[in-house]
């Protein structure tokens, strides 16, 4: 936290094939940004605010900085300190009316993460609300992907929150912020040059060590070529056909949120067994299965498959910047199970991706598209996002042709990233945090995903949609309370039982 005076990011200048991704693959229906949205007991002012961030910003110096795009695309950006930075250009205000509740702050709040981020200032910005009841306020953050994933996300909370209320400001910076001039074209065009020159001479000596050892060469690519066999055989099989899936995604989103104490999810892993992750699932899992129940979706006989996304840094790497993540993908039931069957199932299936190594395999499969040339990707990818902005907006000119156009089914029914978080209370310009709702993006047919945080002894479930395929979130919400009472019901009948 800011007064412990956390060690500084390590910050790469040209993004990896990883971080780009989230640049290439945005488009106006689907941006690309996470955040959160943090309640604060008490009125915060918008000087207040301010004075906070700026004290901070010395310890951010990731977020002061703006993306330099190379001509023709012959290398990934990069990243280089704004020299018209300006903290208020990612400060803003907004006034609700007076005493509205916590429903109301969250469909304004979504207003305000929707629209994209401006790629010509550093990618992220924080938003106060004022007017929320009890004389509580609000911040909702909004960070582009390409900057971080969920665990290096928390660097930004970590440094512009504090663990005391009265917590004196970090020590200021030895001089002041003295940004270079952007670079020309030219010069971001012999830069990429060089980079590549180099590159190629890594990967020269790479090989030159893989030809002095035939076996391993063969074998690191019989490796990869079977992984990327495994993805595609998984990816073709058949999953549940569920609403939320059946058509493209606005730029209009929705959010709910469920807290869960960690006492209770604690006592539901000791008495049924999993881990906290296997709740959760759990927890998710049964909620959709209800769902889909609830709107008479046919084709349950097909499982559910989740998109996890898997910390995969290194030692050394923990305070590292961007994105270092893998993902596993557990097929779930799509039909309703009583409490004990879910996580008996939850269990025997993480299990099995544990047993094949499946994260550690795709981020072996993953680190191979550095080599795809960033020219080939960006074209492809703006291709694709184009044409996904184009169908949507062509299905709001004519939405009834549009639903008769056959959508291709995704290949995972939605994503639920679990972000660990402080167990702490945390403040903010002195003021106590009592929520944090963690937001993930949507696109192209992922009308809904889960963020999961972690905060002050409890979990909390952010439920993102877009309201054109999944209009009522909040029933979702419930589906999740209702399970997770029944979760803990049965660890007491159980922990009872064996007493």
């Amino acid at each position: 936290m800011a007064d412990a005076q956390p060690q500084t990011a390590k910050l790469s200048r040209r993004m990896s094939a990883q971080d780009a991704a989230f640049i290439y693959g945005e488009s106006r229906s689907g941006p690309l940004h996470i955040g959160s949205i943090n309640i604060f007991e008490g009125r915060i002012d918008y000087d207040e605010l301010i004075a906070h961030m700026d004290a901070r910003m010395h310890l951010l110096p990731r977020y002061r900085q703006r993306l330099a795009f190379v001509p023709l695309n012959l290398a990934h950006a990069t990243l280089e300190d704004d020299p018209d930075f300006e903290l208020r250009n990612h400060l803003r205000e907004v006034s609700l009316p007076d005493e509205v509740d916590e429903r109301a702050l969250l469909a304004a709040a979504m207003r305000e993460f929707a629209p994209i981020l401006n790629r010509e200032r550093p990618l992220w910005e924080m938003i106060l609300f004022h007017g929320l009841e009890g004389n509580r306020s609000a911040v909702l953050w909004k960070v582009h992907h390409c900057l971080v994933d969920g665990v290096s996300g928390m660097e930004l909370l970590s440094i512009a929150l504090d663990l005391k209320p009265d917590a004196p400001d970090p020590e200021p910076p030895e001089s002041p912020f003295q940004p270079s001039p952007m670079p020309s074209p030219l010069r971001r065009l012999a830069d990429a040059t060089i980079d590549l020159i180099q590159g190629r001479l890594d990967e020269g000596r790479r090989l030159s060590g893989l030809l002095e050892a035939p076996l391993v060469a063969a074998g690191h690519a019989a490796t990869v070529a079977n992984i990327a066999g495994r993805m595609m055989q998984m990816m073709a099989r058949p999953i549940v056909a569920a609403p939320w899936n059946t058509s493209l995604v606005t730029a209009d989103r929705e959010v709910a949120y469920l807290k869960a104490p960690f006492a209770d999810l604690r006592a539901i892993r000791n008495a049924l067994g999993g881990t906290v992750n296997d709740v959760v699932l759990a927890i998710l899992s049964e909620a959709a299965a209800r769902y889909l129940r609830h709107h008479k979706f046919a084709g349950t006989l097909h499982p559910l498959r989740i998109g996890c996304p898997v910390n995969v840094r290194r030692e050394g790497e923990g305070a590292a910047l961007g994105n270092r993540v893998s993902m596993m993908f557990p097929e779930l039931p799509s039909m309703p199970l009583g409490a004990e069957e879910r996580i008996l199932a939850v269990m025997r299936e993480t299990a099995r991706i544990k047993a094949a190594d499946e994260p550690q395999s795709l981020d072996l499969l993953m680190s191979s598209t550095e080599a795809i040339p960033p020219m080939l990707t960006g074209l492809v990818a703006s291709l694709a996002t184009s044409a996904l902005d184009a169908a949507v907006h062509f299905s709001g000119m004519a939405p009834r042709l549009s639903r008769m156009v056959q959508i291709p089914a995704p290949g995972i029914n939605f994503i639920a990233t679990n972000v660990p978080g402080a167990q702490v209370p945390l403040y903010l310009a002195g003021r106590r945090m009592i929520e944090m709702v963690g937001l993930v993006p949507l696109g192209a047919t992922l009308g809904y995903n889960v963020a999961i945080v972690s905060y002050n002894q409890n979990l909390i479930f952010g439920m993102m949609a877009a309201p054109c395929l999944m209009p009522d979130v909040e029933r979702m919400r419930d589906y999740a309370g209702e399970v997770f009472g029944e979760l803990v019901a049965a660890a007491r009948e159980k922990s009872r039982a064996a007493a």
